[in-house]
């Protein structure tokens, strides 16, 4: 099944509009699969309704999930917090989480966008994030909110990258809503998806575009360095090329940052990576990366096929970056558990075939 993709480019794609893709390829969670997954849930031994989106590990040591089909559950798949939409969890303590629902099944307008803080046996939506986006803008690119990964400051704080607007967001408890940082476009090779199409043979739209096309970031996952310095990780949107995700580092008291012109937030990668989905300290200090295929994003959300995901390791001291897992299938989500087991979400996309898993290096 499908991430899920802005129509329009699904028309480029396939040669039914002569225009070129006009709206941000964000990461959003297609309606029918959600569907699809809550009807089959009654039939899952796990009982995950999926897709899986994010993994995070609480102050008890449980690993929970974010399932966009539910809500926030355990790696066992059991449901805590019902929260249909969820695309991201960040807990700060013993039941007191952070969350954002995402912009199914529409980015462009309010179709849930949010921060929510759950606590107290209950989920409260405290800053309604395309309401934001509608009156700001930050990037220029038009209206697109599709919040898809959270990070928790404290409990009155949290960091929201926004997959659709391209931005980094420090939100309060209060609902304020504050711009840490703007993600750039940038010229990126069309040569993968021209690859993936069988151009020139198949004639399909991208084959005819240039060797180079400008792609949006698409930020996926920030998390907060023990340096207290918050490092994003992007997607990198259409035309889908391989190693030219970028892994940015921003400074904790960075606002409205344009990143790769100040100096508060700069490329920690510059390129290097593909698809990147999510990110993750390790209990050894070193960032960990989660790559959703190896053929791109394009692989798994337009052709429905893909040759897995990778997990890398940089090492924060040398910069050296190791890949520690591969072919993961459909991989979105990592994260270590207090023991320093390493977990991850595979076959995230497919109902019935959604799990958490160990990965063992």
């Amino acid at each position: 099944m499908l991430l899920g993709v802005v129509g329009s480019l699904t028309l480029f794609i396939f040669g039914c509009s002569s225009e070129p893709v006009s709206q941000s390829e964000s990461l959003v969670i297609e309606s029918t699969l959600g569907l699809n997954a809550k009807a089959a849930n009654a039939d899952h031994a796990n009982g995950f309704a999926g897709p899986l989106f994010d993994l995070a590990t609480a102050p008890n040591n449980t690993v929970l999930v974010a399932d966009a089909g539910m809500g926030i559950s355990t790696k066992e798949g059991q449901n805590l917090f019902p929260l249909p939409g969820i695309t991201s969890v960040a807990p700060v303590g013993t039941g007191v989480m952070w969350a954002v629902t995402g912009g199914a099944p529409d980015p462009t307008s309010d179709s849930g966008q949010g921060l929510h803080r759950v606590g107290q046996g209950k989920t409260t939506k405290v800053a309604n994030l395309f309401d934001f986006e509608e009156a700001n803008d930050p990037d220029g690119e038009g209206v697109d909110s599709n919040p898809y990964s959270v990070a928790a400051l404290n409990a009155s704080e949290a960091l929201v990258a926004d997959a659709g607007a391209n931005d980094l967001l420090r939100v309060d408890n209060k609902g304020n809503v504050e711009v840490v940082a703007i993600f750039p476009n940038e010229l990126v090779s069309t040569e993968n998806v021209k690859t993936l199409l069988g151009c020139p043979g198949s004639g399909a739209g991208p084959c005819f575009l240039p060797d180079m096309f400008p792609a949006q970031p698409v930020p996926t996952s920030v998390v907060i360095g023990p340096d207290g310095y918050y490092y994003v990780g992007e997607l990198k949107g259409f035309p889908a090329p391989t190693g030219a995700s970028n892994i940015w580092k921003i400074a904790p008291d960075a606002s409205g940052a344009m990143c790769g012109a100040s100096s508060d937030c700069m490329k920690l990668f510059s390129g290097g990576f593909t698809s990147i989905v999510d990110m993750t300290f390790g209990p050894d200090g070193n960032l960990y990366v989660a790559e959703l295929d190896s053929l791109t994003w394009f692989a798994v959300e337009v052709l429905q096929t893909g040759a897995g995901g990778n997990i890398k390791m940089i090492d924060m001291e040398t910069m050296e970056v190791t890949t520690i897992a591969s072919g993961i299938p459909i991989l979105t989500g990592i994260t270590f558990d207090k023991d320093g087991n390493l977990w991850a979400a595979q076959n995230a996309l497919i109902p019935g075939l959604a799990e958490v898993v160990q990965i063992t290096y």
